[in-house]
């Protein structure tokens, strides 16, 4: 099939057509949509109205959606540099089974981009006489003539430069729409892919030889099908272009460019569009003047021979006289054909993929033309840097740009970041899955998760730096599995990781499972990684924990003696005289200065010491204090100095704290458990804070499980808005699990989450709509309650909230949850499939 390729050179985004045009490309940000925010839905049709009329001047604008190869592999690579070096191989493992699960699936993993191609006129074109536009005309018809005879006009060698002052103009009109100029490489880039559609490549390959001569290399041969298939050094595919045709409605609401991206499937768009001339023979007013006289022409006949006036007919009627109001009203009109891409592997493949799109528009009474003997015709019209043709004119629309942006152009589904661990996928779908995997199936659009971006500079379109995250929903819902997903992505990075366990399970679990020879023998390198975690009991019954929240041992001189005096004041409380007070004080200081000169010392150094003392009182404050360890939870905070416990350098911690009865907030009067666990909540605290603190370069990551064990308490509180503070500042996340959205009301602040995993909590719809910033209405409670297990709605730092899939890894959720298959469960599956 042999093309007149229209683009002769480029420049930054610029490029010059073969008749001396030149055309402006941008890279939108995408606004991107859920199907239950209408309120920003409304709000993004406005900008786009807005925008779209700034275009008037330049009369000619293209429009791409284009389903680009994720390059799911480069960025996985990519990933490969954030490991930490003694879990690198384990981490690899991971990165190198995503990308082969999802292409396996996928075929070619891809993400969503708009691309807007905007004509120019040379600088101060629009403000020239008349003379000089006689001129202009001369001169292209001269270049047509020379263009006939086989010559060419010479360029001018910084052509570019009579359209730099437009190409500003225009990318200052499309502010409302977070324009991106594209370099010179991206450019090229797009240009190519209108030849590679579903053809996997390398970015980097295709970038090699940026000729535009290279543009076309790859061979298009047509069939009598309606198909093109397309032969390429890196592969094959087919393609059918489906152009839109008439609706059966009012464009109000139609979503077309939403209903395209809800395929499992990747299907492209292209929007040609042109402000037409109103006045003239041939202008707009004459053809709608012509319109008129049609439609008036035919419902006369009908009432004339009685026969039924159609809806279609009506409809069309009051169309124009919407569209003659708004020509009086000095509206720009616009004329805009919409095509639609379908591509596939094969032949076979491409069938049953049209035929689904063809399906889903009939429903939606939307017209798709087949369009099968205009296949190479379309093509060509299509290209970058052609303008609506006589080909294209067959399927032609029009409208205000208000009717225009009922398409919902420039949106599209995204969520999470750009780089980062795979986490899941986006569910576009309002009603409730089967179950979790058919709702992964059906889904395209990926999620990736980077934990620490809040706090990084220089990321486009983030909407805050706050390191919080809060992970809730109810018992069974996935939220744990969630945390732990997370936990282990980070623990294979250079990111430092705390767990904090009351349910005191995580140790038992991931210790049988990574020990399990049937389990480790397929995972060697994961369970080589999890055998690695520093866990850490506060189960005082154990011996073995003796010591292991020693403040003297881990702890700094500083922090030692402040949180060590204290611990042992608080626990005297009123009953210590100003002269015991002062003994212990100084007893923790002799202590500790033992301990920097190198002597092996404990909290047990500090009672010795009052023991020994030839004072009574002393004495007997020494003896107090060790009565209060005999079989206590005290007996964690002392030991002599030889206790392995916690420690600020291991990698990964995971710290149990079942055994800790903490008081409620408003208790009065506390039992001894209640007392010695406020005195470990001292140590634990200071712990916290200075694992985040520690080195503002070194990134840091706290798992806070079931929060509402420590926010019932003060002393819990504490802890939680002490390490809020530590993530403004340093580079410290917290993340904070628990049942409900109620729970965090607690720490009484008023910054609120960087980012949410929201899983259903029945009875809480409101007030989970509520934090979400959505409207409580009958229609989003209902959404809410479609979710599955395993499903969440996800607001991130970039302001998107989407209800999520989370995707975990087979051989991960065995760590997760080892208990998810039993014989029962077994016997019900069977029982369904029979």
């Amino acid at each position: 099939m042999q093309l007149d390729y229209p683009i002769e050179c480029i420049h930054d985004n610029l490029a010059l057509t073969k008749n001396h045009e030149a055309v402006a490309f941008y890279r939108l940000a995408s606004f991107s949509t859920s199907v239950v925010d209408g309120e920003a839905r409304e709000g993004i049709k406005r900008t786009i109205e807005q925008t779209i009329r700034k275009l008037f001047e330049n009369r000619y604008f293209e429009l791409s959606l284009v389903p680009r190869d994720y390059l799911l592999r480069e960025r996985m690579e990519a990933m490969k540099a954030t490991l930490y070096p003694p879990f690198q191989a384990a981490g690899e493992e991971a990165l190198d089974e995503v990308t082969h699960r999802l292409t396996q699936e996928m075929e070619i993993p891809y993400q969503y981009e708009w691309v807007i191609a905007v004509f120019l006129s040379k600088a101060g074109e629009s403000l020239q006489s008349f003379k000089r536009y006689f001129v202009n005309q001369v001169n292209h018809k001269a270049e047509q003539t020379m263009a006939l005879l086989g010559r060419q006009v010479r360029l001018k060698s910084e052509w570019w430069e009579d359209f730099l002052a437009q190409e500003n103009s225009v990318y200052q009109a499309l502010q409302g729409l977070k324009p991106y100029r594209l370099n010179e490489r991206q450019l090229f880039y797009h240009q190519r892919l209108q030849f590679l559609p579903y053809i996997s490549h390398s970015y980097e390959a295709v970038l090699a030889n940026r000729a535009v001569s290279n543009v076309t290399d790859t061979m298009i041969y047509p069939n009598q099908l309606g198909e093109l298939k397309f032969v390429s050094e890196y592969g094959t595919s087919f393609l059918t272009i489906l152009p839109i045709g008439k609706s059966n409605g009012l464009l109000d609401n139609n979503f077309i460019a939403e209903k395209i991206q809800s395929f499992n499937f990747p299907v492209g768009l292209k929007i040609k569009a042109h402000f037409p001339e109103l006045g003239g023979a041939l202008g707009y007013k004459t053809r709608l003047n012509q319109a008129f006289v049609r439609s008036k022409n035919i419902v006369s006949e009908a009432k004339r021979s009685g026969n039924v006036v159609y809806d279609r007919i009506v409809t069309g009627r009051q169309g124009l006289v919407r569209l003659a109001k708004d020509i009086e009203a000095k509206e720009p009109i616009l004329e805009y054909g919409l095509f639609l891409l379908v591509v596939a592997k094969n032949q076979a493949q491409l069938r049953l993929r049209v035929q689904a799109v063809l399906n889903a528009f009939e429903t939606a009474q939307i017209e798709v033309s087949r369009a099968r003997f205009d296949q190479p015709y379309l093509f060509q019209s299509l290209l970058y840097g052609n303008k609506l043709s006589p080909t294209t004119r067959f399927w032609l629309h029009t409208s205000n740009s208000g009717g225009f942006a009922q398409c919902l152009p420039f949106t599209t589904h995204q969520s999470g970041s750009k780089s980062g661990f795979y986490l899941g996928r986006i569910d576009n779908n309002y009603g409730r899955w089967d179950n979790l995997q058919t709702a992964l199936e059906a889904s395209r659009f990926l999620v990736q998760y980077t934990p620490m971006l809040a706090n990084k500079e220089d990321i486009s379109e983030k909407v805050t730096k706050n390191l919080l995250t809060l992970i809730t929903g109810e018992t069974g819902s996935g939220k744990t599995v969630l945390a732990l997903l997370i936990f282990v992505q980070s623990l294979l990075t250079t990111i430092k990781s705390l767990y904090v366990d009351p349910k005191h399970t995580l140790r038992k679990q991931f210790l049988n499972v990574a020990n399990d020879p049937k389990w480790a023998s397929k995972n060697p390198l994961l369970a080589k990684a999890i055998r690695e975690i520093n866990f850490v009991s506060l189960d005082a019954k154990k011996q073995e924990n003796g010591g292991v929240l020693d403040p003297i041992v881990f702890l700094e001189p500083e922090d030692a003696q402040e949180v060590a005096k204290n611990m042992l004041l608080y626990l005297g409380g009123k009953e210590w005289t100003m002269e015991q007070r002062t003994a212990i004080s100084r007893s923790v200081k002799a202590t500790i200065e033992r301990r920097k000169t190198g002597e092996v010392v404990g909290m047990k150094q500090v009672l010795e010491h009052l023991q020994k003392s030839a004072n009574p009182q002393i004495k007997l404050a020494g003896e107090a204090l060790f009565e209060m360890l005999d079989g206590s939870l005290l007996t964690l905070a002392f030991s002599d100095g030889r206790a392995k416990g916690i420690d600020f350098n291991q990698h990964a911690t995971v710290l149990e704290v079942a055994d800790l009865e903490l008081p409620d907030e408003d208790a009065l009067e506390l039992n001894e458990d209640e007392k010695n666990s406020v005195a470990l909540m001292m140590v634990l605290s200071t712990f916290c804070q200075r694992f985040g603190e520690r080195d503002s370069k070194e990134e840091t990551i706290e798992f806070f499980d079931e929060v509402w064990v420590l926010l019932k308490s003060k002393e819990g509180q504490k802890v939680i808005k002490s390490m809020r503070r530590v993530g403004r500042s340093e580079s410290n996340k917290l993340v904070l699990i628990t049942q409900s959205v109620n729970d965090v009301e607690l720490l009484d602040d008023t910054t609120g989450a960087g980012e949410r995993f929201t899983f259903y909590e029945r009875g809480e719809e409101d007030k989970i709509l509520e934090v979400l910033k959505l409207e409580c209405s009958d229609f989003n409670r209902e959404w809410l309650r479609n979710m599955n297990a395993g499903q969440c709605v996800y607001s991130d730092i970039f302001g998107h909230r989407h209800r999520i899939s989370i995707d975990v890894p087979k051989n991960w959720l065995t760590l997760f949850s080892p208990e998810s298959s039993t014989i029962q469960s077994q016997l019900e599956q069977a029982s369904q499939e029979r």
